[in-house]
């Protein structure tokens, strides 16, 4: 169709927004950003799967520039002035506003013209500061100038965005290393430009820093409330421990699948470390108990296994049912949160059976650390199992608990 100049088909995709590839160059005037764009388009031409490309800058309709010549500065016109008459006969001039009832009514006056286009702007009259009327063409000389359709503006510097989609086969992330170990520098050398990564994989790692912000306040609130529930520094770090092994079995899930991790797998290990420390809260509980009731930490770990297996069964297993019909929906919409309930399913199914054997061996681990330092560093104060599992403390000098 005539006047089309560009034709773009893209792909809905899932993730983060923006495209695969965008990189921003600012530092310059607008002729030398497009100048710099062109350079990377071509290079980016070279690389097999890489579609859409383009940029921000992209051209648009010619412009007609206006020069005063010496007959017109010797009548007394200014560019001003002739710009205000000009936009005037095209637009039209507002002259009064008439309120009827409740509305306002607004009267312009416009120029009716017998050409259109330049030829009506090269035969208009102009009223010159005296009075008199004259031809437009006898006091300016007519120029035209490609220019951009728009012009993209951030903290004051002009800035251009060079911008393409991948194949889904095809890795954006090394592209991108690639072109910024070579391409990218020689380009803002050669332009003496600066360049700023954008697009999905800026968005990614913006997210992945937000999300480890967010994982650091999990992980302390989750210490600070079962260290308060269970009046011990140690038990949290027991419970806590088995997280690491649910993310084993997140992996080994996204990797069966044939699914990648994503940003939303690793929210869902958020939400999956959540349940394990459930899992693992319900099982020390127990243990406790039993110790209260003077059973030894062996005794009290393996029964309170026992005692707890259908709960902590139940708690996982409720969890990765509700789950299950997500992993086989096939709806465009389900397909991004496909990755998180892969994340709590395999998850769940790995540390879940995994609880049960390693909470009881790492609070058994603590207990002997505990107490070898007990016995190395000797006090009347020493520390003793029931005290790194919360329990009471015996004092051997006075035989007081």
């Amino acid at each position: 169709m005539a006047g089309v100049e560009r034709i773009g088909v893209r792909e809905r995709q899932g993730g983060p927004q923006g495209q695969a590839i965008d990189i921003q160059f600012t530092g310059a005037g607008t002729e030398t950003l497009k100048q710099a764009s062109q350079d990377l388009q071509a290079v980016l031409e070279g690389y097999s799967g890489v579609t859409s490309i383009s940029d921000t800058l992209a051209y648009g309709s010619p412009e007609l520039i206006l020069a005063l010549t010496p007959r017109g500065r010797s009548l007394g016109f200014d560019l001003a002035g002739l710009g205000a008459q000009v936009s005037e006969a095209f637009r039209g001039r507002t002259v009064r506003q008439v309120a009827a009832e409740e509305e306002e009514i607004t009267i312009s006056l416009k120029r009716v013209g017998r050409g259109t286009g330049s030829a009506a702007l090269r035969e208009m009259s102009v009223r010159a500061p005296g009075g008199a009327f004259v031809p437009l063409s006898s006091v300016v000389t007519f120029s035209e100038r490609q220019t951009f359709d728009r012009i993209r503006r951030e903290e004051g510097k002009s800035v251009v965005s060079v911008r393409a989609d991948t194949a889904e086969n095809v890795d954006s992330g090394e592209i991108i290393s690639q072109l910024t170990a070579t391409d990218l520098p020689a380009i803002a050398e050669r332009y003496d430009v600066s360049y700023e990564l954008g697009g999905r994989s800026a968005e990614r790692d913006a997210a992945f820093a937000d999300l480890g912000v967010g994982a650091l306040m999990a992980l302390g609130i989750m210490y600070i409330i079962i260290a308060w529930i269970f009046q011990s520094y140690t038990i949290p770090f027991a419970v806590m421990l088995v997280i690491p092994f649910g993310a084993a079995g997140a992996i080994w899930g996204h990797y069966l699948l044939g699914y990648d991790l994503t940003i939303i797998s690793l929210m869902g290990l958020l939400g999956l470390g959540g349940i394990l420390v459930n899992d693992s809260i319900v099982l020390i509980s127990r243990l406790q108990e039993r110790m209260s009731a003077g059973e030894s930490l062996r005794t009290a770990a393996t029964g309170a296994a026992r005692d707890r297996l259908r709960a902590v069964l139940l708690t996982s297993l409720t969890t990765i049912g509700g789950l299950l019909p997500l992993l086989f929906e096939s709806s465009l919409q389900a397909q991004f949160l496909i990755p998180m309930a892969i994340t709590m399913v395999f998850g769940l199914g790995l540390a879940t059976v995994l609880v049960l054997f390693l909470v009881p061996a790492f609070i058994g681990i603590g207990a002997d650390i505990g107490a070898i330092f007990g016995w190395a560093f000797l006090t009347r104060n020493g520390l003793t199992f029931r005290q790194l599992l919360g329990g009471h403390h015996h004092d051997r000098r006075t035989g007081e608990v």
